[in-house]
């Protein structure tokens, strides 16, 4: 049956190992007056911070905001937007992973809008225009470099989110060298993340034909590179294959939007601050066999793109193989003495906020079906632990 549907901008990327040279004249074009380069503080550790500095002295005066540890909050995104309120025609560069990303890009919206950020959240306000922006990520897995999403944590802790046209970057640099030194479990945690958006985009309520074009292939990249990615670290080719997947699946979910895993991963980041990679991997894994049942038909390219030839039944058991090839246990280490309570992670899988996820999967949630997708979250989490303790115990 023909469909109607309509896709956001594209935004142009800059793809290679040395991209990163080609920011001075991507700068030039956009008539800023200043930079402003907002990184977290771990980036700033690594002297990445200095290094693109270095590279806009000549063009442009370099302000520099580094973010606090932990997840984007309403204050830090204030504060950024005051910093860059402060500067003549700045043009805002998000350097790092989702976090620092998420915040570059609600601050070059925030800075030409009046207010603070809490009058943007869940797309009440729409945005008054933005500063032009570039953005660099480090890592590869949320997408967040295409997509006009952000999340932010409100005042008690909860993750939000904010929406509009405003928040898409003028170009994004994809320079594999950039990923190269980050650890394996984090290389795991965030291309799982990308796995995710793109399994929810072409089997969520939004699907359509050129979310699958970008899906799938970000799945096939996926399957073959991160594992190689983990094992490898200087393995370039395999680098730039997760940074372009990710950004694939960015695309995708931009379009066609998140849904079950994104729905608990949320959920288990507002109650336990779990990572989002982390806890987006675990809501999926946990749910995928249940979420599948009466749509096989729905996850028959997604089986197919992770493994050619398999059928929709078998996609929970691939997954499950992916997320152990990726060394995923080892993620799950710092969180060792964390304990989940399942009633309240089905509570907070309802909230609010929460709704637009569950309402675009696939297979949407029931009454009675809540806690128990919630306890089924739980018990993987509780045996991936115990997994990873045996191994530590008694390592191979």
């Amino acid at each position: 049956m023909p469909m109607n549907f309509t896709t956001g901008r594209q935004v142009p990327l800059v793809v290679g190992a040395g991209a990163l040279a080609q920011l001075p004249e991507l700068c030039r074009t956009h008539g800023a007056s200043s930079a402003l380069i907002i990184a977290d503080a771990g980036i700033a550790a690594t002297g990445l911070v200095d290094r693109l500095a270095s590279l806009l002295d000549d063009e442009l005066p370099v302000t520099r905001f580094i973010a606090p540890a932990g997840e984007p909050t309403l204050a830090t995104v204030d504060a950024g937007a005051e910093a860059a309120r402060e500067l003549e025609s700045p043009l805002v560069i998000g350097l790092g992973g989702g976090t620092a990303l998420d915040i570059a890009k609600l601050v070059a919206a925030l800075v030409t809008s009046p207010g603070a950020m809490a009058d943007y959240l869940l797309a009440r306000t729409p945005w008054a225009g933005r500063a032009p922006a570039m953005m660099i990520p480090t890592t590869s897995g949320t997408g967040s470099e295409v997509t006009r999403t952000s999340i932010v944590a409100d005042d008690q802790g909860r993750k939000q989110w904010a929406w509009g046209d405003e928040l898409l970057p003028e170009a994004v640099l994809l320079d594999p060298e950039l990923t190269r030194t980050l650890p394996a479990p984090l290389t795991a945690a965030t291309g799982l993340d990308a796995f995710v958006h793109a399994l929810e985009a072409t089997s969520g309520q939004g699907r359509h034909v050129v979310i699958e074009a970008s899906a799938l292939q970000a799945m096939r990249l996926i399957g073959q590179a991160l594992p190689r990615a983990v094992a490898a670290p200087d393995d370039l080719e395999a680098r730039q294959h997760m940074q372009v997947a990710a950004c694939l699946a960015g695309q995708a979910i931009d379009n066609g939007g998140t849904g079950l895993g994104h729905n608990i991963g949320h959920a288990l980041g507002s109650l336990y601050h779990l990572p989002h990679g982390i806890a987006v991997t675990l809501g999926v894994e946990a749910t995928l066999a249940w979420t599948i049942e009466g749509r096989e038909a729905v996850f028959a390219p997604a089986a197919e793109a992770l493994a050619s030839g398999d059928t929709a039944s078998e996609l929970p058991a691939r997954f499950s193989a992916l997320v152990d090839a990726a060394r995923f246990n080892a993620a799950l280490a710092p969180f060792a003495d964390l304990e989940l309570n399942a009633g309240a992670l089905a509570a907070t899988m309802q909230a609010e906020e929460n709704a637009p996820m569950a309402d675009n999967a696939a297979r949407r949630p029931e009454a009675d079906d809540w806690h128990e997708l919630a306890e089924a979250t739980v018990s993987l989490f509780e045996r991936r632990l115990a997994h990873l303790k045996a191994a530590q115990e008694h390592p191979a």
